[in-house]
Parts: structure tokens; C-alpha cells; sequence
């Protein structure tokens, strides 16, 4: 092989090689969770606060012991205070919290105020028709 064919196909290589580089730069990133940044870290501080509020809004809801030794109380609006907090901090903090902290508070979030919807709401009345299984009379 000549000096020159290799010197050649060593430029096509470099040439090819700074076009892909050149292409990986222009690409968009992918898309990042909804609320979340991809480049930030979860910061460990941020879990203690959302895990504080919602141990807060569960005492509150009496699932809870006192911390102090007290029994179990309810105070179903100062439960509903502390979910309210919960659901500002998310709205607040989207779009500036890593992946993880985006999922971790709507996870926590969904579980208190599924827990609230459980004490608050009235079961529901029994089918006049009695059990779905064999209704005949």
C-alpha cells in the first residue's frame, strides 16, 4: 500500500470520526421526566422533608403514634395541612428536582392523600341486592 492511500484513508477515518462527534453535539437531548432535571442529583435533605411532612399528615390522620408517647389522635385538618404543604412543595419545586425526587414526592403524595381519601369518605352503601354472588331469591 502506498504512502499516500494511507494517509488518505487515515484522513477519512479522522474526518468521519469529527463528523460523529460534531452530530452528538448537535443532538437534542432526550426528554427529561415530567418536573424533573436530568443533571440534577437528589439532594438527601430534600427526602427528609418530604418524608417529615408526610409522617406529620399521617400522625395527624391517627395512623401514627404521638412521637411524644401519646396515643394515636386525630386532627384531620391539620392532616390536611400538612398534604396541602406536600402538594405546594411539588408544584413549587418542578422542573428543578432530579428524577428521583420528582417521583419520590408525587409517590409519597398519592399515598397520604389516598390515606385521607379512606378516613374522610363514607363506605359505600350495600347492594339492596345483597352479595354479586348468587342474587337469586
Amino acid at each position: 500500500m502506498s504512502a499516500e492511500k494511507r494517509v488518505d484513508e487515515d484522513w477519512k477515518r479522522r474526518a468521519q470520526a469529527e463528523k460523529e462527534v460534531d452530530a452528538a453535539k448537535a443532538a437534542p437531548p432526550a426528554p427529561a421526566a415530567p418536573g424533573s432535571k436530568p443533571d440534577v442529583k437528589p439532594n438527601p435533605l430534600f427526602g427528609g422533608l418530604v418524608e417529615s411532612l408526610a409522617s406529620q399528615a399521617l400522625m395527624f390522620m391517627g395512623a401514627m403514634r404521638d412521637p411524644m408517647g401519646g396515643p394515636p389522635q386525630q386532627d384531620l385538618h391539620q392532616s390536611q395541612a400538612m398534604i396541602e404543604m406536600l402538594a405546594m412543595l411539588e408544584e413549587k419545586t418542578k422542573g428543578n428536582l432530579s428524577k428521583e425526587e420528582a417521583e419520590m414526592i408525587k409517590q409519597v403524595l398519592d399515598e397520604v392523600r389516598m390515606h385521607f381519601v379512606r378516613l374522610t369518605q363514607p363506605p359505600p352503601p350495600p347492594s339492596p341486592k345483597g352479595p354479586m354472588m348468587g342474587n337469586r331469591k
